[in-house]
């Protein structure tokens, strides 16, 4: 890939970021504003799912909430506080790279939440990036000069394809793509199969397991993917 490419790709990738970021700024504060209708509109359907950061497609029977506002997101709120819910109101939540932005010290509280929302049987269903695999295959690439981590197939912001870029994308992700310190798309937090059945058994959650995959329900993140099911007692 020559340079002139890489340079072409980043620009693009900071256009649609650009774009992104307009349409959350318009829509955010109105959406804040209707989610009470929303949530008085939708209290009385017999059974309910959520997904919590929906992408860009909705996925279908769901209802959406979101820190910033979009156009598949319904409620306008923070995953890390006190969900606009009453307990036991959900027969599903489904979370997909969403919980790698919480910071690492806030994670039991947020999954435990999660946990408190859904109806007795209900499923928590989450998926982030493998953090072990992830390791794994940088210190391979490093010290073994093995390619395992190519599998992956992302190659943001890294035209060379280094293996040291790649574990920092896949880490840390990269923001807005700007450089912003602040955004929410930095990750904070990483896992692993243990730790992260670990956080749904300490929320109560029971019958854990690792999720095949396809089990995902939304957008796939491919190689990377580590989804575990958890259920409400």
């Amino acid at each position: 890939m020559n340079s002139n490419f890489g340079e072409f790709q980043v620009a693009g990738s900071l256009k649609r970021r650009l774009n992104q970021l307009a349409v959350e700024v318009a829509l955010t504060p109105l959406q804040r504003v209707l989610t009470p209708m929303k949530l008085a509109r939708n209290r009385r359907k017999a059974v309910r799912k959520l997904e919590i950061g929906p992408g860009s497609r909705r996925i279908p029977g769901f209802e959406t909430l979101n820190i910033v506002g979009g156009p598949q997101v319904d409620y306008v709120a923070n995953a890390i506080s006190k969900l606009p819910f009453p307990d036991r109101t959900f027969d599903v939540i489904y979370a997909s790279h969403i919980i790698e932005h919480i910071p690492w010290y806030q994670l039991e509280g947020a999954i435990s939440e999660w946990a408190r929302k859904l109806k007795p049987g209900g499923l928590l269903e989450v998926w982030t990036p493998d953090g072990l695999k992830i390791a794994k295959a940088f210190v391979d690439a490093e010290e073994c000069g093995t390619q395992d981590f190519t599998a992956d197939g992302w190659w943001r912001f890294n035209d060379r394809r280094d293996p040291c870029l790649w574990y920092s994308g896949r880490l840390f992700s990269y923001g807005d793509g700007t450089g912003r310190p602040d955004h929410y798309n930095w990750h904070r937090s990483t896992f692993s199969e243990r730790f992260l059945s670990s956080l749904l058994e300490r929320a109560g959650l029971r019958n854990i397991r690792r999720m095949a995959p396809d089990e995902v329900r939304g957008y796939d993140h491919g190689w990377i993917n580590l989804g575990i099911q958890g259920r409400s007692v």
